[in-house]
């Protein structure tokens, strides 16, 4: 049984019956007691307290989730840089019992929150000249360490009142740090629009669900014309008037890219198309599609495989998935 995200909200709630090592810990909580949870297809997170300081716990919604961040979340644990926070891989934290009565458990990502204030809160307090300059010193420490961040926008950076610290390092690679130049620009041109002075109304999100259907547990952003939701019965598809499209049964499901999606059924991952056909059947560890190369990293039995764009194989399966480039490692 996967991890849902009402068993992550519960195990938030009783952390000392449900976690292995945050027994102790506290999660922020909203107005009304609960849990503030963030979500996208891929991960649940939700702040906490502990050993006081503030955390970012994350849960993995998928097993290629946690294989995306695994290698690179495990390596950046062991740089010493002032630029990067504090981050673990807890295995086999979170524990429950499911509806047999057989103990589960499944891995978090734990990463400490910077104290200080978002970019948007940055822009409002300091001039333009030293944030410039320090966010020069944040891509100049990263090329150092030959890291890319993989997704550095605003609602990923923290200013801590001397420097920009990254966070989120679900999408990190290290090798060919320069991936982060694009999302570097874009950061220089707001400093330089906003020029350090206080912009009212001017606050992103870009980690939650930008969509509101309603009849929906949650729903995620317009991909190619469709929304992946999640009802009582599982993950689906709806368009952009939310008609279904793919009923809600899997038990995860990505966003479309290049017409393609991955899926997790009780019997394992797939890859489906517009029409909610499999193009690569539901029995696989991992499936992992990666649209600039129209290609599938596919995991059975612990060993890898790519698939093309229509779901053929096109290696056999090894036990090193670095040979295919299943890791990008410098």
């Amino acid at each position: 049984m996967a991890a849902t995200l009402q068993i992550f909200t519960r195990a938030l709630q009783t952390p000392d019956l449900s976690f292995r090592t945050l027994g102790d810990a506290r999660a922020v909580t909203d107005a009304c007691g609960m849990p503030r949870l963030m979500r996208t297809t891929r991960f649940a997170e939700a702040e906490i307290e502990w050993h006081e300081r503030r955390w970012l716990l994350a849960l993995p919604l998928s097993p290629a989730s946690l294989c995306m961040a695994e290698r690179a979340l495990l390596r950046i644990g062991t740089l010493r840089s002032e630029w990067i926070t504090e981050c673990r891989l807890l295995r086999g934290e979170m524990v429950w019992t499911g509806p047999t009565g057989t103990p589960q458990s499944c891995d978090l990502l734990l990463q400490h929150l910077p104290e200080g204030r978002s970019f948007d809160e940055a822009l409002g307090c300091e001039g333009a000249e030293r944030l410039l300059g320090e966010l020069d010193a944040l891509r100049g420490e990263l090329r150092r360490l030959n890291l890319a961040h993989g997704n550095l926008h605003r609602g990923n950076i923290r200013w801590t009142g001397r420097r920009f610290v990254p966070i989120r390092y679900y999408d990190a690679r290290f090798g060919a740090p320069e991936r982060d130049d694009a999302a570097f620009e874009a950061l220089r041109e707001e400093i330089l629009r906003q020029g350090g002075s206080p912009q009212a109304g001017d606050v992103e999100a870009p980690y939650e669900a930008g969509c509101t259907l309603t009849g929906h547990r949650w729903t995620s952003n317009l991909f190619e014309g469709l929304i992946c939701v999640e009802d009582d019965a599982g993950y689906g598809y709806v368009d952009a008037q939310n008609r279904t499209v793919i009923p809600a049964q899997f038990l995860w499901a990505g966003d479309f890219r290049e017409g393609r999606a991955e899926v997790q059924t009780p019997e394992g991952m797939g890859l489906i198309d517009r029409q909610g056909r499999y193009i690569i059947p539901a029995e696989y560890e991992i499936v992992t599609y990666v649209p600039a190369e129209s290609i599938s990293k596919v995991r059975k039995n612990g060993r890898w495989a790519l698939f093309d764009y229509l779901g053929r194989r096109i290696t056999e399966f090894v036990d090193d998935g670095e040979r295919l480039g299943v890791w990008e490692e410098a």
